[in-house]
């Protein structure tokens, strides 16, 4: 007597290839590995020069608001420019509030900023004539604030 073999077609697999799931799984895991990779294989110069450029730009900013409302962060109380730059935009991440005046109460800060965004703006920050300026060009600073 002849018997037959179980049906076992839905265990038996052709092995013709892969599937089409198993290739765009092998296609996803790919790239994800390729974006974490790729950043740190690039020259992250330009991107932190960028950030530095925008914060020195907003820094120079709310200086220049906080100046026309009545507020000097670049001058001491007795009309002196100050000279450490760094220690300046400190003053301004931090901000200050308008004592008088039609804009009293209003607050000019520039939060989030750390001690490395800080010292990275002012490489493109300059002092003159009592009020701080931008500049396209990098002008490394030093911690006391000079220009190397």
């Amino acid at each position: 007597m002849k018997t037959a073999a179980p049906h076992t077609t839905y265990l038996t697999r052709s092995k013709q290839g892969f599937s089409f799931f198993e290739m765009m799984m092998f296609v996803a895991i790919l790239g994800i590995i390729v974006a974490i990779l790729v950043p740190m294989w690039g020259n992250n110069d330009a991107f932190y020069a960028a950030r530095d450029r925008r914060n020195a730009q907003e820094l120079v900013s709310i200086n220049t608001m906080a100046s026309a409302a009545g507020l000097n962060f670049v001058m001491d109380d007795k009309g002196h420019a100050r000279e450490n730059l760094l220690e300046i935009l400190h003053d301004i991440s931090q901000g200050d509030s308008v004592k008088r005046g039609a804009l009293k109460g209003r607050h000019y800060s520039v939060p989030g900023l750390s001690n490395e965004d800080i010292a990275g703006a002012a490489n493109y920050i300059t002092i003159e004539n009592g009020d701080l300026r931008y500049s396209f060009q990098r002008k490394p600073v030093t911690q006391g604030g000079g220009s190397l």
